[in-house]
């Protein structure tokens, strides 16, 4: 059984206590440090986050960063209600769905005094200053950014082509739908199709921005109203869910199974080779290539947001990770000090190379090994957010948000609501959390 946990019921958490370790005298002081990540396991970002901590242990021999590693959509809950039990790991990361969240617990150290002591160079380098006021909140910083991601329409390139397919046509969700049409294919012969024209993950765990969430915020401008106002239950929300449930039920090019399938399991999926295109955050290029089976790993490609014209491009929403450092850590300056080390310009290259993240400084992205062909997806990131960046509000509760829109989607899907009706509940339940 999966249970839900409100901003209220994380941040209404009674205590837990936990006996603290005993340390040896002399002996290194270790820093814990929550992420999704795994240092010991295969993959650019993995491979970064690895070199970064072995630079620091150089620099700092008395100190030691022991990661371990979380489930990425409940980390941010999770560290909330450890640092109420007053057991929280030192540092942990948050994305930008949580940041409110974050603020709400004061469970966060201010960073303000660590980025106004930064040399004003390292400050004008910033490539979104943006994501540090996104994180300011009530003249406090409560986490620094470590990559920019966005969500982008992943495609077969090979799919495309020989559908006859044209990545000009992808601009809008009417061309998405003619493209994911022409892409569905039964090799086989047995009546079902082995490849189908697009991916969903409309679970209500591990989930993330799903078409009808991105055309909503392209029709409507945004998903909240003055004072964190829900604004879900809208005819413009209700003909994006509509067409998403549709993909499942009238032209059938995406299996019904999906309205289970998890974010993570679909992008699995897609990699394994059964669909055309997926609406997938770029950070997760390096890991589609790297496990591509039974397709050219180079016949991957990316296009922008698609928009219900193409006139106008989809919103480019602005996300990421950051860090932050719990205040209640009896290591809570040796924390911030290792934060101080991640956000710094080499480990910023590192997280852009061999990490394969958008980079966050002007420094790193004027490289000469950015200008490499096999980068090209990560200049067009920086192009597509240049064009049409958009950010979710972070004093808003949104997270579940997402979760909310599967649910709505879901219950389309199984005939149980219509979709302005399911969209109503959803629209209570953001509330709520509000």
């Amino acid at each position: 059984m999966t249970t839900r946990i409100s901003r209220r019921g994380v941040l209404a958490a009674g205590s837990v206590l936990a006996a603290p370790a005993l340390v040896r005298a002399q002996a290194p002081t270790t820093i814990t440090m929550w992420t999704f990540l795994d240092p010991n396991r295969p993959g650019g970002r993995e491979t970064a986050l690895k070199q970064i901590i072995e630079t620091f242990e150089a620099a700092n021999p008395s100190l030691r960063v022991r990661v371990e590693p979380q489930v990425w959509t409940t980390m941010a809950e999770r560290f909330v209600l450890a640092a109420n039990a007053r057991n929280a790991p030192d540092i942990a990361w948050v994305n930008d769905q949580n940041l409110a969240l974050l603020a709400d617990s004061n469970a966060a150290a201010d960073l303000k005094p660590m980025v106004d002591g930064w040399p004003a160079a390292r400050r004008e380098d910033q490539i979104l200053p943006a994501a540090f006021r996104a994180a300011t909140i009530n003249g406090k910083l409560h986490a620094v950014p470590i990559m920019a991601t966005s969500s982008v329409l992943m495609v077969r390139r090979d799919l495309m082509n020989a559908a006859g397919v044209t990545m000009d046509q992808l601009r809008t969700w009417d061309g998405v739908l003619e493209a994911a049409k022409a892409t569905t294919r039964d090799t086989t012969g047995d009546g079902q199709p082995n490849v189908w024209g697009i991916g969903l993950g409309l679970a209500t765990e591990r989930f993330s921005f799903t078409p009808a969430v991105l055309a909503t915020l392209g029709a409507q401008g945004g998903l909240f109203g003055e004072g964190c106002r829900a604004r879900i239950a809208t005819p413009e929300a209700a003909r994006a869910v509509q067409w998403q449930a549709d993909l499942i039920l009238r032209h059938r090019v995406t299996p019904r199974e999906a309205v289970a399938t998890t974010s993570d399991d679909a992008i699995d999926q897609f990699a394994a080779g059964r669909y055309a295109m997926q609406i997938i955050a770029n950070s997760r290029f390096e890991q589609i290539q790297r496990t591509a089976a039974g397709w050219n790993k180079d016949d991957l490609a990316l296009a922008p947001t698609p928009g219900w014209t193409s006139q106008q491009m989809g919103p480019q929403v602005i996300g990421g990770w950051f860090a932050c450092a719990w205040r209640g850590s009896p290591r809570v300056q040796e924390a911030i000090r290792f934060v101080d080390h991640m956000t710094n310009a080499e480990a910023m290259a590192r997280w852009n190379l061999p990490g394969q993240q958008v980079p966050m400084l002007h420094s790193v992205a004027q490289r000469p090994e950015m200008a490499r062909p096999e980068y090209a997806h990560l200049r067009q990131v920086a192009e597509f957010l240049a064009a049409a960046g958009f950010s979710m509000p972070s004093t808003c509760a949104w997270s579940r948000t997402l979760a909310d829109f599967n649910l709505a989607t879901q219950q389309v899907v199984l005939g149980q609501r219509s979709a302005i009706e399911a969209l109503r509940i959803a629209e209570r339940a953001t509330q709520d959390r509000q």
